[in-house]
């Protein structure tokens, strides 16, 4: 860590008249056009200065883990140390995933023309605004430990929704600043005016045991979106057990509330760790219904064939489809429970999360060879993004 900052202060206390050793210096004005043409080099030899800055930290940010961009009023801007964007003339703002006196969302007003910094959204950039500020946690750390789990810090997960319907609760995530993501079983049956959604919540009854430091958000539903391929089984897992909420408002812009990333079509997840949260029971009996502090933990995504291997050691029969995944420990002791479908399975990838699964089914929880069974997103990514699409048109 201090030969990285030594570089780097290196790098950024340089002489002007020394360019850093992977650009190149500009070239100087002849004699006959010198007065005209220093103003211009000024502006090209200043613009250039503050992109080297910004570029240098921005390529430490990179190696520490955060996203290369953010997004700050639809348009893009990139995340590079705070002592870089300040010496590049810039204002920090937040957007990058931690705190911003850190890495910081550096938005230089000047440099507006620049593609690398800078552009200007439009119809066709949609996706690309999504994308921009998807996945960012205000805590970089995740609980390891739900069932077995632990409690989450607050704003860990700021895509994490809550639904009440009626009498019994239900998980969501956020997708866009519109749409919440859920499992359609939670409310294919319930009508809209019963559906409420909560988003950055910690603590659903407000005990003041866990320190929440900015209010939750109630939002209402305008629509319910089922997808067409639903199909419930009595016995089974369902199928294609997934649903959209249009909510009547939009989520606001709060560091305790983001979207997560949805997935490309076909994303690898055999064998990766992921990390499931949620607000249900946190003992396998009966003798609790569920906890009021969201709870998080980690857990193995599995092939079909362990997971079939699994539950036949058990005398289970289950019917797998490539809509559906599972993830759980061998032992049980890490995972979903009851009061947890519809919530989020979620990995790291290339620094931001990214939504893996839907809580869907299991055969008990928290018990051996009996893991949690999960809607998997990357099959029906772009299904969502079709409809997510349309809030912009």
């Amino acid at each position: 860590m201090r030969i990285v900052l030594g570089v780097l202060l290196g790098l950024l206390l340089c002489d002007k008249s020394d360019g850093f050793f992977w650009f190149t210096r500009q070239t100087t004005p002849t004699r006959a056009n010198r007065k005209e043409s220093k103003l211009e080099e000024n502006a090209i030899y200043n613009n250039d200065y503050q992109q080297r800055i910004a570029g240098t930290g921005r390529v430490l940010v990179t190696m520490m883990g955060y996203p290369q961009r953010c997004e700050r009023k639809g348009q893009q801007h990139v995340c590079t140390l705070a002592l870089s964007c300040w010496m590049a003339g810039g204002v920090s703002h937040t957007g990058c995933g931690t705190n911003p006196w850190v890495v910081t969302c550096c938005v230089i007003t000047h440099l507006k023309q620049n593609k690398e910094l800078y552009f200007q959204e439009s119809k066709n950039t949609v996706q690309k605004r999504i994308e921009d500020e998807c996945g960012l946690s205000a805590d970089r750390i995740l609980s390891k430990r739900i069932i077995g789990g632990d409690e989450a810090r607050f704003a860990q997960f700021p895509w994490q929704a809550h639904l009440k319907i009626l009498s019994y609760q239900c998980g969501g995530v956020l997708v866009s600043r519109k749409y919440v993501a859920t499992a359609a079983h939670c409310i294919i049956r319930a009508k809209l005016k019963d559906i409420t959604v909560y988003l950055g919540e910690l603590d659903t009854q407000d005990t003041g045991k866990v320190i929440e430091l900015a209010p939750a958000e109630l939002h209402r539903v305008k629509r319910k979106i089922i997808h067409p391929e639903f199909e419930f089984r009595t016995t089974q897992p369902d199928r294609y057990d997934l649903a959209l909420l249009q909510m009547v408002t939009p989520a606001g812009h709060s560091f305790h509330i983001a979207p997560i990333c949805l997935p490309p079509p076909g994303l690898q997840l055999q064998g990766r760790q992921a990390v499931v949260a949620g607000w249900g029971k946190i003992q396998p009996s009966n003798s609790l219904s569920g906890t009021n502090v969201l709870r998080s933990a980690h857990v193995p995504i599995l092939s079909k064939e362990k997971c079939y291997a699994w539950h036949t050691s058990k005398q289970i029969k289950v019917e797998l489809f490539d809509d559906m995944l599972c993830a759980g420990h061998e032992d049980g002791k890490h995972d979903a429970c009851l009061g947890d479908s519809g919530g989020p399975l979620i990995v790291l990838e290339n620094g931001r999360w990214t939504l893996a699964g839907i809580t869907s089914a299991g055969f008990g929880c928290g018990e051996y060879h009996q893991p949690g069974i999960y809607h998997s997103v990357a099959v029906t990514s772009s299904w969502m993004r079709r409809i997510i699409s349309k809030e912009f048109a």
